[in-house]
């Protein structure tokens, strides 16, 4: 049997470079360090990515094999373009605050920027790049995360930006 040809990784890729020994307990680039230079891929300047999707209101219900609801919301908001099952999913695990409460999280606006927000702002305060590339940065996740092109693990969700955007844990 003859094997197939596979191609080969890029040289970048097949040879590794040991890495640089880091300061025990640093955290964030040396003084000096160049920061990173970010550039536009996705969102639009001067454009916030919320303001370029469509919202709905929508209740998202969980029901089990009986037909008993195990979880509702009504009036979420999020892009017309997600599924009912996005919407299930992201109301019910990720949204933060008790659903019996009014203080709990109902957008997908809220969600996104409580977690994008934070890291983008963790990335200016620690050196990796400036105010402004500050900004794309957030703009672009943000746009990753609306559309849908990527998401964070269930962990990120539930947690980045509660102390920085809600004061949770202060």
């Amino acid at each position: 049997m003859i094997e197939p040809a596979v191609p080969r990784p890029p040289a970048a890729f097949r040879e590794s470079k040991p890495a640089r020994p880091r300061a025990p307990g640093r955290t964030r680039p040396a003084k000096g360090a160049k920061r990173l230079r970010l550039e536009r891929v996705f969102s639009t300047p001067g454009v916030h990515p919320f303001d370029q999707v469509t919202w709905e209101k929508r209740t998202a219900e969980i029901t089990d094999d009986s037909g008993k609801v195990i979880f509702r919301q009504e009036n979420v908001e999020v892009p017309a373009s997600w599924s009912q099952l996005a919407t299930k999913v992201v109301c019910s695990k990720y949204f933060y605050g008790d659903p019996a409460k009014p203080e709990r999280e109902h957008s997908v606006r809220q969600l996104i920027h409580r977690v994008t927000r934070t890291i983008a702002d963790w990335g200016v305060k620690d050196g990796y790049f400036s105010k402004e590339d500050g900004e794309v940065f957030y703009e672009e996740l943000t746009w990753l995360c609306l559309n849908q092109y990527g998401a964070f693990n269930s962990p990120v969700w539930f947690n980045v930006g509660l102390y920085h955007q809600y004061g949770i844990g202060r």
